[in-house]
């Protein structure tokens, strides 16, 4: 075959086993131009304390761990209580959903979702993430689309 070239004839130093080896680029219309991979930036989730202050929610926080969630008096099933917090928390800290002021209701692991959403795709992030944490048996979309 004509278009693969044989390496036979090609010194080790000029084949390329890394293509990454360098940095990746940082400019996005440099990246475009070049032809070369680019990865934005992620910022993490914050959140305003009641002094003001900025305070990471997730991602690149401390490492510090928190304390662990309240659970049932029966086996591993969280309360139903300690369910609804589990799901406001999941959706505080994920970066999709932390914009959202969303109400959550449990009864017997059933979640309810309720509130107004402009974005089909944030509703879908919504549901997930809450249908994700453990001890969800349904998650019911009452959310309300804006138009």
């Amino acid at each position: 075959m004509k278009d693969r070239q044989d390496t036979d004839d090609i010194a080790e130093s000029d084949i390329e086993t890394e293509p990454f080896d360098e940095p990746l680029e940082t400019d996005p219309t440099e990246a475009v131009e070049e032809a070369e991979p680019y990865f934005p930036p992620t910022d993490p989730v914050v959140r305003t304390d009641h002094a003001g202050k900025t305070q990471i929610a997730s991602g690149f926080g401390s490492g510090d761990t928190r304390g662990e969630p309240p659970v049932a008096a029966v086996g591993d099933t969280p309360s139903d209580e300690a369910l609804e917090d589990l799901v406001h928390r999941a959706l505080r800290l994920d970066a999709s959903t932390a914009h959202l002021h969303l109400k959550v209701g449990v009864s017997q692991g059933v979640v309810r979702l309720q509130g107004p959403i402009e974005d089909e795709d944030d509703v879908e992030n919504a549901l997930a993430i809450a249908g994700d944490v453990r001890g969800v048996v349904e998650v019911i979309d009452e959310l309300t689309r804006l138009e």
